[in-house]
């Protein structure tokens, strides 16, 4: 039987990142949270972290830590509706949202429940595709992801499609693309993306039988930021919809081309019985089927 002690230190270093981090938020000394996580591991039988900057969870960390967050959320769940609402823990959940949906709807879904006091967001952000690792490892108790195969586990629900659109300034096009859109214009437009695991940009390049590595190509890991790079005419990229609706009204930014790119959205969490996941998860869904394409 895992002691709860335990199990919400392991969940103190990782989220903290650090043992010193764990005792300031555990309110315990460095060598109690020391001596918590030996004990687990004496009672396992094996390591749960690797003791390197910052501490790395195990394999058997990692299963540790996956239901460590459930069970300690459905304690705290329990605790909040014993006291009536009274002097109650936050339930704090970590979720991992991609950058784009962060940018575009899943504030909606913040601010939706606002009116539980209780409640509070831990958001992990990464691209899409890692969003599911997260969820993997125990980071996090739920995560949006490109991907439908499903973590043993967990449950998957769909969500919809983000459309993406090639834009770029107004200065920028009469520059590169006023005369006409073909491999030789776009090999030598200047392109701006968000890091080196953006292919959306390749995907539109490929086709025109080109290359992304053949041309130019600023990295801004910031969606706010790349886009205010976009109307400075440094690049040009492909971006949410959502996200440049207002733009495209006003003409401040332009489309190159017709083609839009879609990316599946999926709601992963562990398969357990949480109020407080069930409400969130409605929230996400309803809000989803309203923002994004069906």
């Amino acid at each position: 039987m895992l002691d709860h002690r335990e199990m919400e230190t392991l969940i103190a270093i990782i989220d903290g990142q650090s043992f010193d981090s764990a005792a300031r938020h555990l309110n315990i000394s460095p060598g109690a949270v020391s001596q918590r996580i030996k004990s687990l591991e004496n009672r396992l039988g094996r390591s749960v972290l690797i003791r390197s900057t910052p501490p790395k969870t195990t394999a058997a960390g990692e299963q540790v830590l996956t239901y460590a967050r459930r069970l300690l959320l459905i304690q705290k769940e329990m605790g909040l509706a014993l006291k009536n609402n009274l002097d109650a823990d936050v339930l704090s959940l970590t979720i991992a949202v991609n950058h784009d949906s962060l940018s575009c709807w899943f504030l909606d879904v913040v601010s939706s429940l606002s009116d539980k006091p209780h409640l509070s967001f831990d958001i992990r952000t990464s691209n899409t595709i890692s969003t599911q690792e997260l969820l993997k490892s125990g980071e996090v108790i739920a995560a949006i992801t490109s991907k439908n195969n499903q973590v043993a586990g967990c449950k998957t629900r769909y969500l919809g499609k983000l459309e993406y659109i090639p834009v770029c300034s107004q200065s920028f096009f009469k520059s590169h693309f006023s005369s006409d859109l073909g491999k030789a214009q776009l090999a030598s437009a200047p392109i701006v993306l968000f890091d080196r695991n953006d292919d959306l940009v390749k995907k539109f390049l490929s086709l025109y039988k080109l290359q992304a590595d053949q041309v130019k190509t600023h990295y801004i890991p910031c969606s706010h930021i790349l886009l205010d790079a976009i109307k400075r005419g440094i690049g040009w990229t492909m971006l949410p919809r959502l996200l440049i609706e207002d733009q495209l009204t006003t003409s401040e930014l332009v489309t190159i081309a017709p083609h839009s790119l879609f990316i599946e959205l999926y709601w992963n969490t562990w398969e357990q019985v949480s109020e407080t996941i069930t409400q969130v998860e409605n929230q996400v869904i309803s809000i989803a089927s309203k923002k994004l394409v069906q």
